[in-house]
């Protein structure tokens, strides 16, 4: 369960990720998973009146060995990669921007190729 402010003044509420292939099954559970994180967000805050604006679900892509893809596309000079996918996107972005920088500067960059696109 996570909670967060908008700026906005409102509350996002997610969570109850599941592993999911098919995004239609994952969508038939969205009116179940609603109520189940309603509930658990009264029972932390049960005297906040709060009404539930709109619900939707997605699905993280993530890699065979959950790390990122970054680097120079072996095929096409000049194209540069930063693909975070999964739930530590923003922490991967940083990192893919400091590779590929160093990579266009042609400075050596010791994570590179722990990301690389041909691994």
């Amino acid at each position: 369960l996570y909670i967060r402010s908008t700026d906005d003044h409102r509350l996002l509420v997610g969570g109850g990720d599941e592993k999911f292939k098919n995004a239609v099954r994952r969508d038939r559970l969205l009116e179940k998973k609603e109520g189940l994180l309603y509930r658990q967000f009264k029972s932390l805050c049960p005297t906040m009146n709060a009404i539930v604006d709109f619900s939707w679900a997605g699905t993280f892509g993530v890699t065979k060995d959950a790390l990122p893809y970054i680097g120079a596309d072996p095929k096409n000079p000049n194209t540069y990669y930063v693909l975070g996918y999964g739930g530590n996107g923003i922490t991967f972005s940083v990192m893919g921007m400091e590779i590929v920088s160093d990579l266009i500067a042609g400075r050596v960059n010791p994570l590179a190729e722990y990301f690389k696109l041909n691994r």
